[in-house]
Parts: structure tokens; C-alpha cells; sequence
């Protein structure tokens, strides 16, 4: 084995290896609350001796803050695919809910620490994130705000209508049950009808 693959496998399982302890980390910091989940618990949580979780990270703040850089990163991404058509802006709307909506599902334990735990980083980086989501909810308000001028959505606030679509996705971990008669895409589809039909302009208007 030469000397480049064998440091592309090492590499693969160090990034393999550091996202299992991300993913055990916001499973107990979304269970059990941030201040009470030591290192110690996230060591034993995977069968590892805390210095494992130490050569990866260096404290706890670490990786509470690869967890919120982490999910920024790929919700980010998402959306700026999404932008980035030419779909009218019902259209793309619906999209960037439905994606948001699933998003917040798919990883329910990162997303009640990114809106819940943001007072557990510190000042520098509590800065960082408020710009981030400021600048995430903008890319709904752009789309929002071009639809309003094309006459295809009500003259809403886009703070209200933003913080509405960002409020009932980031509520339905609190309900939802795997298994039942609502799945993740049908939630999905029906809140982003349940906002479009809300805000589009009537027919007969």
C-alpha cells in the first residue's frame, strides 16, 4: 500500500470516527441537556476512552461548535441550490420549506441544539451564528419578497412570514412519531401548501 492511499484511508476513518462522536454528542446534548453531558459520557456512549473523543476534539465547546458549524453548512448548501434556478417564487418557496421541513426531521437532535442551545456557545461564536441565521432567513425573504412584486404573494412582512415557516419545521420533532400516517414528505408537502395557500394573492383579487 503506498503512502497516499494508506493516508486517504486513515483520513476516511478519522472523518468516519469524528462524525460518530458528533452524531452520539447531539443525540445526549438534545436528551440530556448540553451542561449535563461531560466528555466522559460521550466516550462511553461509543465504547471509546475519553481520550479518543480528546485527540478529536479539544473540548466540549468544540464540538458543540462543529455541531452548530456542521448543520449550518449543509442547510446552507441545500438552500442555495434551491435559489439558485429560475423557478418562480411560489415555486421555489415551496421548495426551500419542503427541504427545511425535512432537513429539520432528518437530524431532529442537531436542530433542537442549533435553535435551542445557541446560549451554550460563546459570545464570539453566539455572534457568528446570529449572523448566520440572519443571513439563512434572508435567502426566504428575497424569495418572498420577489414574489410580492410579482404579484404572485400577499404584501406579508417577510420577518412574519419567515419566522412563521421557520417555527412550525422547527416544531414537529416535538410531535412527531416514526412509523405514523403522517410521513416526513407529507408533513413537508402539507406545510408548504399550508404557507403558500396563505400567502399567495387571491385569484379574483
Amino acid at each position: 500500500m503506498n503512502l497516499t492511499l494508506r493516508e486517504e484511508l486513515k483520513a476516511k476513518k478519522q472523518a468516519y470516527v469524528q462524525d460518530e462522536i458528533l452524531a452520539t454528542a447531539a443525540k445526549l446534548f438534545a436528551d440530556g441537556g448540553i451542561r449535563g453531558v461531560t466528555i466522559d459520557d460521550i466516550a462511553s456512549s461509543l465504547g471509546y476512552t475519553k481520550s479518543v473523543v480528546y485527540y478529536y476534539f479539544k473540548n466540549k465547546n468544540q464540538v458543540l461548535w462543529e455541531i452548530f458549524t456542521k448543520i449550518h453548512d449543509a442547510w446552507w448548501a441545500d438552500m442555495e441550490t434551491l435559489v439558485d434556478t429560475d423557478d418562480a417564487p411560489d415555486a421555489m418557496l415551496a421548495s426551500m420549506i419542503r427541504k427545511h421541513a425535512l432537513n429539520v426531521l432528518d437530524r431532529a437532535a442537531w436542530s433542537a441544539i442549533y435553535f435551542r442551545d445557541q446560549g451554550e456557545l460563546t459570545d464570539a461564536q453566539q455572534k457568528v451564528i446570529t449572523k448566520r441565521k440572519r443571513e439563512y432567513d434572508q435567502l426566504f425573504k428575497q424569495v418572498y419578497q420577489k414574489g410580492v412584486e410579482q404579484g404572485i404573494f400577499q404584501d406579508i412582512p417577510t420577518t412574519l412570514v419567515v419566522n412563521s415557516i421557520i417555527g412550525i419545521c422547527n416544531s414537529t420533532p416535538a410531535w412527531y412519531k416514526s412509523g405514523g400516517p403522517l410521513t416526513p414528505d407529507r408533513i413537508a408537502d402539507y406545510y408548504a401548501s399550508l404557507v403558500l395557500d396563505g400567502c399567495r394573492v387571491p385569484a379574483n383579487s
